[in-house]
């Protein structure tokens, strides 16, 4: 069975215990008719994803307790993840004034909308962001209900080293959420080349998505899959050699098609990434490519949302010559950079296949 057969079998059973674990802490915690908008727009923020993260998790796991990957079966873990994700995007989609998500409303734009319908005083702007604010939490709360209940089925070593690697993930995701909003507060001067600079946005890659997409959940399912805390660590030390510059592959990828992208496959608007003003790698590389003109362009549209149509289309058109080639080749470089990881790494023949084919997956996708 290849690995997207497997992803296939396993996302179904991802579904069903994410679902599962959020409608029972909603039950726990009281919800009700009164607090019926709120509860639904906690239950909308799961529905739909690719679950890479849960996924991830799958396949650290099977690695590290050397069974078939549509054997593994972690629903606490796999929950845990999607859970977490969710909460973040709540947030980030309030961070980033996003009205759609997977083509869906978000639930800061639902939550007015519920305001607005209902004639409540007040504003129907600020009640659905401080509204979104809770769902988040309230996924938050549903995530860490979940990964507690996943350490409780480890051994005291193996459970500590679970949680403070769950701990740190969701710590370094907001680090590296501060590092994206605060470059994007950072003035752009069309004169200056170096105003934006491919270290910097690598970072905030790293830091934000890379780690925490690929590489953490890959090795929470190490750790609960091996049978030691030694051999978890080891693992999780030759995982982290192959997939962090993966993990970047796949976000650099993200970014191409959050300017490239096809918003009935992506789920999000064309040029969203440009109206956000997001510092990625590959505005990065445009910007030190463009000419002060071009430049020019580019701050016309950066943090616009009131950018037109015909501005996005330059600026895109900007990218597409200047930065495009050359984000493509740092693409392929991490994606080489993580083969040579793996080729050193000593896995067996099965499990090698695995991870090359997983490497496709992330770095190769349209969604």
């Amino acid at each position: 069975m290849s690995l997207s057969d497997s992803f296939s079998v396993l996302r179904p059973r991802i579904d069903e215990a994410t679902a599962s674990s959020l409608a029972g802490l909603l039950a726990r915690a009281g919800a009700g008719i009164r607090s019926e908008e709120f509860s639904e727009a906690v239950l909308a923020s799961v529905v739909g994803g690719k679950r890479f993260r849960a996924l991830m998790a799958h396949v650290g796991y099977c690695l590290g307790a050397h069974i078939p990957l549509e054997e593994v079966d972690i629903p606490d873990l796999g929950a845990a993840l999607e859970l977490y994700q969710a909460s973040a995007l709540v947030h980030d989609d309030i961070i980033d004034n996003a009205n759609e998500r997977r083509g869906m409303p978000t639930p800061h734009r639902t939550l007015a909308e519920h305001h607005a319908r209902r004639s409540w005083i007040g504003s129907s702007t600020d009640f659905g962001r401080h509204g979104a604010i809770l769902v988040g939490d309230f996924l938050f709360s549903a995530a860490t209900a979940a990964a507690d209940r996943q350490a409780l089925r480890l051994g005291d070593e193996r459970a500590e080293a679970f949680t403070r690697r769950f701990a740190d993930m969701h710590a370094e995701v907001a680090l590296g959420q501060y590092l994206d909003i605060a470059a994007e507060q950072a003035p752009l001067d069309p004169q200056r080349a170096d105003a934006l600079r491919t270290s910097d946005s690598l970072e905030v890659a790293l830091h934000k998505s890379a780690h925490y997409s690929v590489v953490h959940p890959a090795i929470l399912g190490a750790i609960c899959g091996a049978d030691s805390v030694e051999a978890g660590a080891a693992l999780a030390d030759t995982l982290e050699e192959v997939l962090t510059p993966w993990g970047l592959a796949f976000q650099l990828r993200d970014d191409d098609l959050g300017v490239f992208g096809d918003p009935q496959v992506t789920g999000k608007p064309a040029g969203d990434d440009l109206r956000e003003g997001k510092r990625t790698v590959l505005l990065a590389l445009t910007w030190a490519a463009s000419s002060p003109a071009e430049r020019e362009a580019l701050t016309q549209v950066l943090g616009v949302a009131a950018a037109s149509p015909e501005q996005i289309a330059r600026a895109t058109q900007i990218v597409h010559s200047n930065g495009r080639g050359a984000h493509e080749k740092e693409i392929t470089r991490l994606v080489e950079e993580g083969h040579r990881a793996l080729d050193a790494a000593g896995f067996a023949p099965p499990a090698s296949a695995m991870l090359r084919e997983l490497c496709l997956i992330l770095t190769s996708r349209r969604a």
